[in-house]
């Protein structure tokens, strides 16, 4: 993509950065995913670990302060039950991609459902936005760094009040407007046009009446309802020692769905 020119504004008042006149989208998703995104099974196999924690940790309403929790965390793990609490409501993965995040957040037992128009469903057909009406969380990851008008699609999703979480990745690039060495600009696939800070993302959550934290630069919340994010953030940054705990509150889906995919397709008598 490095044959295309543009240029890039940052908004004064949020200090959102967004390339202008990007008229090279066709070329650019050509395949909607990135050749080189060499990245992507192991990145959605850890996002599953850390929605999984996340949601199971939000539903419990933990009181624990963090320095309990440091404390007490090699004891977490055989008391899961009183640090976390099954999550049994609709998730939307929006921008699924593949649909390899909701194939493993169901396997984990999670009813995660699927959504993206640019992208075939290869991992969990029959688990589409259309089978459900009705979502209580959204995910969205890799998603907000593409968007042309990234308001029109906050509108979608946080104007419905039906939607209690919003749970989401992009990198944040600081304070500063970044040197263009910067490798989450990506110029070479020509796919990421849209950049955040913490400032933006506040701004965005004031904008919806909706509370904002951030687990590392990357993964960031917005909750309706205040919520414990100190402590929710130390249990999902331990996600790979929590997450095998917490999966013992459910039951995988992976059985159940083969059921249903073997229901759908045989011709009925």
């Amino acid at each position: 993509m490095a044959k295309f020119k543009a240029n890039m504004f940052q908004c004064e008042t949020c200090e959102l950065l967004q390339l202008d006149k990007v008229y090279w989208l066709e070329n650019a998703y050509a395949e909607s995913i990135a050749v080189t995104d060499t990245g992507l099974v192991a990145r959605n196999i850890d996002l599953s670990k850390k929605v999984l924690v996340l949601l199971s940790s939000i539903n419990s309403n933990l009181i624990f302060p963090v320095f309990i929790l440091r404390f007490l965390k090699m004891f977490i793990k055989f008391f899961a039950s009183v640090f976390f609490k099954s999550y049994e409501r609709e998730i939307l993965d929006y921008g699924g991609g593949y649909g390899l995040l909701v194939r493993l957040l169901r396997d984990s037992g999670l009813k995660a459902y699927w959504s993206d128009p640019y992208t075939e469903n290869k991992f969990s057909k029959g688990f589409g936005s259309e089978t459900k009406g009705h979502f209580d969380a959204v995910v969205s990851f890799e998603v907000l760094e593409h968007l042309e008008n990234p308001i029109s699609q906050f509108d979608i999703l946080l104007k419905n009040e039906n939607i209690s979480f919003l749970i989401f990745s992009t990198e944040l690039y600081g304070e500063r407007v970044p040197d263009l060495s910067w490798w989450y600009f990506s110029f070479a696939t020509g796919q990421h046009i849209t950049f955040y800070n913490k400032k933006t993302l506040s701004f965005i959550a004031k904008k919806y009446g909706l509370y904002y934290f951030s687990i590392s630069s990357s993964f960031h919340v917005f909750t309706r309802q205040k919520v414990n994010s100190k402590s929710i953030k130390f249990l999902v940054e331990r996600s790979d020692y929590f997450a095998p705990a917490v999966s013992r509150l459910y039951q995988s889906l992976t059985w159940s769905d083969h059921h249903l995919m073997m229901e759908s397709i045989t011709p009925k008598k």
